[in-house]
């Protein structure tokens, strides 16, 4: 199973699918397939496509006839000072 989104993970996809993801993501509830096309000016099955790559990548997911974004990580800035602190004392 894929954790958690990260935004190097949607940095690198094209186009297309970061903008599908943005419309996504400003819709906490999720969108149906046939609102993203009212939406987006994208054709159906490249729109499905779209979401199935979403999908594949961790970045989306479908429950019923509802996609939603997954939330995004931040990028592990606290990893350094939380391991000292965690450490046993010498």
């Amino acid at each position: 199973m894929i954790g958690r989104a990260d935004a190097a993970t949607l940095n690198v996809q094209p186009r297309q699918r970061r903008r599908v993801y943005m419309w996504l993501a400003a819709e906490p509830e999720g969108q149906s397939v046939k609102r993203l096309l009212d939406e987006l000016d994208i054709p159906e099955p490249e729109l499905r496509e779209t979401l199935r790559k979403l999908d594949a990548a961790g970045l989306a997911r479908r429950t019923r006839a509802v996609w939603t974004a997954v939330p995004l990580e931040d990028s592990g800035t606290e990893t350094g000072d939380e391991s000292a602190d965690d450490a046993p004392g010498l």
